[in-house]
């Protein structure tokens, strides 16, 4: 059914997900766990893509999120309301590298690796009746989300991984959170969690469910564009490098511009901004 491998950014979900269940190793029980969660993700896909292409669009997504157990996502014929098929949406499109409109089987499994583990997180945080969270809880998911990616941080940088065809410890972990995505490592301020939930809230001081996936693809795009142009992982930038930025997001600023929103967001008067500080700057300056 499916005759495309593998690519090198699934296999390294894969080994961070089951060979930190296995101590650093994938054993025989890792890997036959690691078989049946193929063949459910697979029984998942293939009831979408009834015609066996080896493809599901975007606007399908929806619905295989929603057979894995993923509640939020609405189903476009019905039962779905606006926010949640705008959250499957925006999910799927972060996986469909080439724009084309649909996720291979491939791009699906890196998608339920992924997701899997920010609501685990979730999970373990927010009480089972629970509908919303404080920014306190936002914080403990978020930094809860950096000590589980961190082994997939390890993975990426082995030599024997940099080999791999295809494969960019940059570019894969360019989005990702995990705690020593920096050399200092810093926690999340807790104005930070404000900010955001305000602005995924719609002015509210507690986040949702479905808020909270929106804010999650948005840290993540934040996330890439910082480290785009912080090469040496300081964890700060300076004012050419946050041009540099700004160019990257389509919102190039005159230098005079720069300053005034540089003076701005560096609250420690430092002369560059960290990543909490460049992250305000952006919530507040985005497009939810």
């Amino acid at each position: 059914m499916f005759t495309r491998p593998f690519n090198a950014n699934t296999m390294l979900w894969l080994a961070g997900k089951y060979a930190r269940q296995g101590g650093g190793q994938i054993r025989l029980q890792e890997f036959c766990e690691m078989l049946q969660y193929l063949e459910s993700v697979k029984n998942i896909f293939t009831q979408i893509d009834t015609d066996r292409t080896g493809d599901i669009s975007v606007s399908e997504l929806s619905r295989a999120l929603k057979l894995s157990g993923f509640n939020v996502a609405g189903w476009p014929d019905g039962g779905g309301d606006a926010l949640s098929l705008a959250v499957a949406e925006k999910i799927g499109r972060a996986y469909d590298a080439d724009g084309n409109g649909v996720l291979t089987f491939d791009e699906f499994v890196q998608l339920r690796l992924e997701w899997d583990s920010y609501l685990d997180n979730w999970s373990a945080t927010v009480a089972p009746d629970a509908n919303a969270i404080s920014p306190q809880q936002l914080l403990t998911i978020l930094e809860a989300i950096k000590s589980s990616l961190e082994s997939l941080h390890e993975l990426a940088i082995n030599p024997m991984v940099s080999g791999l065809p295809g494969f960019s410890a940059a570019s894969f972990l360019g989005p990702m959170f995990y705690n020593s995505m920096f050399k200092v490592p810093r926690p999340f301020l807790h104005s930070t969690a404000e900010l955001l939930i305000r602005k995924y809230a719609g002015g509210s001081s507690l986040l949702t469910f479905e808020q909270f996936c929106l804010l999650m693809e948005f840290l993540k795009e934040q996330k890439k564009k910082f480290t785009a142009v912080d090469q040496d992982r300081s964890g700060h930038i300076n004012l050419q490098e946050l041009g540099q930025a700004f160019a990257q997001s389509g919102m190039p600023l005159p230098l005079e511009q720069l300053l005034v929103v540089a003076r701005r967001y560096d609250q420690d008067q430092s002369g560059t901004l960290e990543f909490d500080e460049f992250l305000q700057m952006m919530t507040e300056l985005s497009p939810a």
